[in-house]
């Protein structure tokens, strides 16, 4: 069992919804409103069963009864425990548990000068799912992006307790998938956007730099309002880039010059504008940002344009742009729910574009040696490597995620399957960060290896593609040995399970001096005896060794 729907009324027809799009069981307690037995009972089937996620949908007037929400200080005494209790379960390591908000209707008939205390009652529960840092499901706001009215359904409340209507219900479990899926790392990488028609309104190789449609008021704004919701992706760790059929000199002109351009030229990884195939273009791309062609979301406002990119290239994702540009802003919102939603930021998402710019100094250095070795050795890289605690859970389950290339089991992480992990007294779970003269690489490579013993099995192997081929990986593994040597290992199991994108490391255990012991199933199974301390090459290791207290 992998999702659970909680709720106080009847939402048995949203969990087969829910079960549809998310192509996962879905356990929904058969009993009415027992969601708050389930999570206080450990013995519950909702715990037996361990699911990823627990969604907790509430309907705001159930939780007050017949007397209604009359005064701040009967919303905080029915509202307080119920989340201590939700605060409490959601601190179980295995499983991710997602509240929703409070719209409580009010259906009292009051005077117009009556003090209300239903929206007092939404923003208390609110604020206080976000002091325990409870991801939310916003039922008040997609209540408001649909109307209350097509929202509800009165009918079928009288009749089975359900208050939602078909296409609240869809929304619902609409929204539901798509947290399911940040849950589980399925966030595209980049945006790659068109210019004419899209960052701006009108062609900028005809019309010239004053001639196209961009402005901070009136009409133009639309196009603005879209590049501050492109920003807010960019600011997220999304990565940005252009492909446009235009001359580079008026495409640069246009990004450089135009007063009420919010996007800057340093805001893109990458920059494509010529006149060949825009599927060409996003192919030179991924392989300059080294990520996959599926981690691409292509907007163009040509329809023969999105179709000759979903005909060429079909893993890219290329929503339908609207008719009607007045409606640019709130596509681009539903383009970031759909392909970009994320349970949390980490500091490497923050700081992913600087990344990329610091690459492309790495590049043109490069040049100016005549061998490999003596341009790693001039890069001054430090590799810190520390047991994953609290500040890097999500980091190490992000990684364990979007990383593909160099993955050598490929198990995957959700947040709360990480935190357990990291807090396993049979698991040692590593996380290594690495900076260079250029700058902060951030947290690029993940171990995690179960001890038994004298024996320790590698669960998960694997590091950051951007960093392959400069000694870190030797240097990453060198310090998990030495680790592990400390606490009494002396023998490492270690395998390689092959997908379609990891066979540039099908010989990392051979060359890193693992015995091949044979197969099981797909993956080829190593081993390793070990005696001392590793070549690190041209990468100088640091342990934080106060981060290993409690393991």
């Amino acid at each position: 069992m992998t999702i659970a729907l909680l709720s106080n009324v009847t939402v048995t027809s949203l969990a087969m919804r829910l079960n549809v799009i998310s192509r996962e069981e879905v356990y929904c307690p058969a009993a009415y409103n027992t969601w708050l037995q389930e999570i206080s009972d450990p013995g519950s089937k909702l715990y037996k069963s361990e699911p990823a996620v627990v969604f907790i949908l509430l309907h705001g007037r159930e939780l007050f009864g017949e007397t209604g929400c009359e005064s701040r200080e009967q919303a905080e005494s029915v509202l307080s425990p119920l989340a201590e209790t939700i605060a409490a379960s959601s601190s179980r390591r295995k499983t991710a548990f997602v509240v929703s908000t409070l719209d409580i209707q009010v259906k009292k008939i009051c005077p117009l000068a009556s003090r209300r205390i239903e929206p007092y009652a939404a923003a208390f529960w609110r604020r206080i799912m976000e002091d325990h840092d409870i991801p939310l499901l916003d039922l008040s706001e997609i209540a408001a992006d649909i109307g209350r009215k097509k929202f509800y359904n009165n009918r079928v409340w009288y009749m089975g307790a359900i208050p939602f209507s078909k296409m609240g219900e869809e929304a619902l479990a609409a929204e539901m998938g798509r947290i399911w899926r940040a849950i589980r790392g399925e966030r595209k990488k980049c945006l790659a956007l068109d210019l004419d028609g899209a960052l701006w309104g009108g062609a900028i190789g005809e019309l010239g730099i004053d001639g196209i449609h961009l402005d901070s008021t009136g009409s133009g704004s639309r196009f603005r309002d879209f590049q501050k919701r492109i920003l807010d992706l960019k600011n997220s760790g999304v990565l940005l880039a252009i492909i446009s059929k235009n001359n580079i000199e008026d495409a640069m002109g246009g990004i450089r010059n135009h007063t009420a351009m919010l996007l800057k030229e340093n805001d893109f990884a990458a920059i494509r504008s010529n006149w060949t195939s825009k599927a060409d273009n996003l192919l030179s791309i991924a392989s300059e940002l080294n990520i996959g062609v599926d981690s691409f979301v292509f907007i163009d406002d040509s329809p023969v344009e999105r179709e000759s990119m979903r005909i060429a290239l079909p893993d890219v994702s290329v929503p339908d742009f609207p008719s009607d540009s007045a409606q640019l802003e709130d596509f681009m919102i539903e383009t970031a729910k759909e392909h970009f939603l994320q349970l949390r930021s980490t500091e490497e998402d923050l700081f992913r574009a600087e990344h990329y710019g610091a690459e492309a100094e790495r590049r043109e250095y490069r040049s100016a040696f005549g061998s490999v070795e003596e341009y790693l050795a001039s890069l001054d890289m430090v590799l810190t490597v520390e047991n994953i605690g609290s500040h890097s859970v999500s980091r190490a389950a992000q990684l364990s995620q979007k990383t593909n290339q160099f993955n050598l089991t490929t198990k995957r992480y959700t947040e709360p399957e990480m935190n357990a992990a990291s807090e396993d007294p049979a698991r040692r779970a590593y996380i290594g960060s690495l900076r260079d003269r250029f700058g902060n690489y951030g947290k690029i490579a993940l171990c995690v290896a179960a001890v038994s013993g004298e024996t320790a099995s590698i669960e998960v192997f694997l590091m950051s593609c951007r960093v392959m081929g400069r000694d870190v990986e030797s240097a990453f593994l060198s310090s998990v040995e030495q680790d592990l040597m400390e606490t009494g290992v002396r023998e490492i199991n270690a395998e390689y399970v092959p997908t379609p994108k990891n066979s540039a490391v099908r010989d990392f255990w051979g060359n890193m001096g693992y015995e091949r012991r044979g197969k099981s199933g797909s993956a080829t199974l190593y081993r390793a005896k070990l005696a001392g301390v590793r070549e690190r090459g041209a990468v100088e290791v640091v342990r934080k060794a106060e981060e290993c207290q409690g393991f």
